[in-house]
């Protein structure tokens, strides 16, 4: 536990530093300027100190906690070099990003990187690096299991649903074509929107799964009367109810997918 408690120490860290004491300032000059910009080398360097920081307050509580010799027993070259490990590959993950387009999957990546070069450096300070891949190794069944539910309700499942209601969505989609907009004007719009439906989508289906495999029933009809609330109005000013079957069917068709997913990892996972 008591080295556990760097790590977390670390994430703190990293947490403070790249959002909560990084002005946007300092993002759009390293956006704009890259390597040149001094920003990049003051958010690289304050990660440093902030991991220095942290290094010092984990190790000196779980040193004084647990042995009675002191802050002697701290080796503060192993800190030293633990903290400047951060500070540079902060510097060059960030650089790189600098380059990239500012995208969710950018974003994803950058935060992945840093957080695991994190948990790789206290590993090496901990001496925990065998024990941490042979964690990695680990792969069971059951694992692999949860990984084919999750991956199976999410595109696959989302192509599928999608099929089944293309006889409804063509017939809405002729039912609310523009008569006084220009079309090409619609269409950026329309196609927007189609992807926060599925992202949407996306959403509410890892909730539920997730809410079946730890045994939650009742959060996900919590989930399902909290959509009913905010598309009620939507639904009922509609003239066309052709708009509420089509929400209902889809609603109900990615439920009843996503539940008979979730039982059947569950039941596998529970013959192993």
């Amino acid at each position: 536990m008591e080295q556990l408690s760097i790590v977390i120490g670390l994430l703190v860290a990293h947490l403070l530093g790249d959002f909560y004491f990084q002005p946007t300032r300092w993002v759009e000059s390293r956006n704009t300027k890259h390597l040149q910009s001094p920003a990049l080398y003051l958010h690289a360097l304050l990660h440093g100190v902030l991991a220095l920081i942290a290094l010092l307050a984990t190790s000196a509580i779980t040193v004084l906690t647990t042995k009675e010799s002191g802050l002697a027993d701290i080796d503060f070259t192993a800190l030293l070099m633990v903290a400047g490990g951060i500070l540079i590959s902060h510097f060059v993950i960030d650089a790189i990003k600098s380059y990239a387009k500012s995208t969710t999957l950018a974003f994803a990546i950058d935060q992945a990187a840093h957080i695991g070069v994190i948990v790789i450096l206290w590993a090496l300070l901990t001496a925990q690096i065998e024990p941490l891949f042979k964690q990695i190794l680990l792969i069971n069944h059951q694992h692999l299991a949860l990984l084919l539910a999750y991956l199976i309700i999410l595109k696959p499942t989302s192509i599928f649903i999608k099929q089944l209601l293309s006889p409804w969505s063509k017939e809405l989609d002729e039912h609310a074509k523009p008569k006084t907009v220009s079309t090409l004007v619609q269409l950026p719009i329309q196609n927007t929107l189609a992807m926060a439906g599925q992202r949407i989508g996306y959403l509410e289906r890892l909730l539920i799964l997730t809410f079946v495999l730890l045994n939650q029933f009742a959060a996900i009809g919590f989930l399902l009367a909290a959509k009913s609330i905010f598309r009620f109005g939507d639904l009922t000013k509609s003239e066309d109810k052709k708009l509420t079957e089509y929400v209902l069917l889809g609603t109900l068709t990615s439920v009843v997918i996503t539940v008979a997913v979730g039982l059947t990892a569950r039941w596998y996972i529970g013959k192993l």
